[in-house]
C-alpha cells in the first residue's frame, strides 16, 4: 500500500522537483511518497493499492471494485450505533445468504424452500440495517473541511482520495487506518446491487461499453486483463460477504 501526496510543479526542473519529494516506509510496510507545496494549507493525498481486477479468480470477478465501495462503509467506530449487535446481525445475514443461495444453485433447487430462504434472507437484511448510520465516514471528511472524496479501481491499482486542511492530517491518518486495518461490510448486498446498477450503464446499455469488454477479452484471452474491472453480471450476482472479506484480506497488505 502507497500514499502519495501533493501535486503537478510546474516552472521547475526534475533535479529541483526531487529535492521537494520525500519517501518513508512504516514498519508495517505503509510507503509514503510526500511532495511539499507550500502554496496553500491544504493535505491532498492518494492511498494507492497495488491490487486490482487482474488479482482476481475466475467466478469472482468484480470483487476489487466492490471492495472500493465496502471501504466507505466504515469500521466498528464509525457507521454504526452498536457494532457489537451489528456484528451478530451480519453474522445471522451472511448465513441466511449462504442458505439461500445453495438451495438456489442446487441441482434441481425446490422453488418453495428458494423463496423461503429468500425472505429470511431479506428479513436479516433489514434488522443488520437498523444499525447502520448511513454516509458517516463521509459526512466526517466533509464537516471537517475535506473535499474530493472518491475513488477508482483498475486492472492493476486501487486508488482512494480526497483532500483536508493542513491542520487535518491526524484526523486522515485516523480515518485511512481505520477502513484498511478494520473494514466492516455492512449493506455488502444492497450495494451489490448499486455496482450491478452501475454495469448496466457502462456496459450493458452502452454499445461502445460492450464493445470494449468484447475487445479486451478477445486481446487477453489467457491474461488476467481478460475480465472486466466491474466483473461479469453473473459474478457480481453471487460473490458474497465472505467472499469479499476473503479477497480483502488476502490483498490489502502492506506492499
Amino acid at each position: 500500500m502507497w500514499l502519495v501526496c501533493g501535486g503537478v510543479v510546474l516552472g521547475q526542473d526534475l533535479a529541483s522537483f526531487e529535492k521537494r519529494v520525500t519517501k518513508h516506509t512504516l514498519q508495517n510496510g505503509w510507503t509514503f511518497i510526500i511532495v511539499e507545496r507550500p502554496v496553500a494549507p491544504v493535505f491532498a493525498f492518494m492511498t494507492r493499492v497495488n491490487v486490482g481486477s487482474a488479482q482476481e479468480s475466475n467466478g469472482l470477478t468484480g470483487l476489487a471494485h466492490m471492495f472500493e465501495h465496502m471501504a466507505f462503509k466504515g469500521t466498528p467506530r464509525i457507521g454504526t450505533t452498536d457494532y457489537p449487535a451489528e456484528k451478530k446481525a451480519l453474522a445471522a445475514l451472511e448465513e441466511a445468504y449462504q442458505a439461500y443461495q445453495t438451495e438456489k444453485f442446487a441441482p434441481g433447487p425446490d422453488p418453495e424452500a428458494v423463496n423461503r430462504l429468500y425472505t429470511v434472507f431479506k428479513e436479516r437484511q433489514h434488522e443488520a440495517s437498523q444499525y447502520v448510520v448511513k454516509n458517516e465516514f463521509g459526512d466526517i471528511i466533509e464537516q471537517e473541511g475535506g473535499v474530493a472524496l472518491n475513488a477508482f479501481t483498475g486492472a492493476d491499482v486501487t486508488g482512494y482520495f480526497y483532500a483536508l486542511p493542513a491542520n487535518k492530517v491526524e484526523l486522515f491518518a485516523y480515518l485511512e487506518s481505520e477502513r484498511f486495518l478494520q473494514p466492516v461490510f455492512r449493506e455488502f448486498y444492497e450495494e451489490r446491487d448499486v455496482v450491478m446498477e452501475e454495469r448496466r450503464m457502462r456496459t450493458e446499455s452502452q454499445p461502445f461499453g460492450r464493445l470494449l469488454e468484447q475487445f479486451v477479452a478477445t486481446a487477453f484471452m489467457a491474461h488476467p486483463y481478460h475480465h472486466p474491472v466491474i466483473g461479469y453480471a453473473s459474478d457480481i450476482q453471487s460473490y458474497t460477504m465472505t467472499d469479499a472479506k476473503k479477497f480483502y484480506e488476502a490483498q490489502y497488505v502492506p506492499a
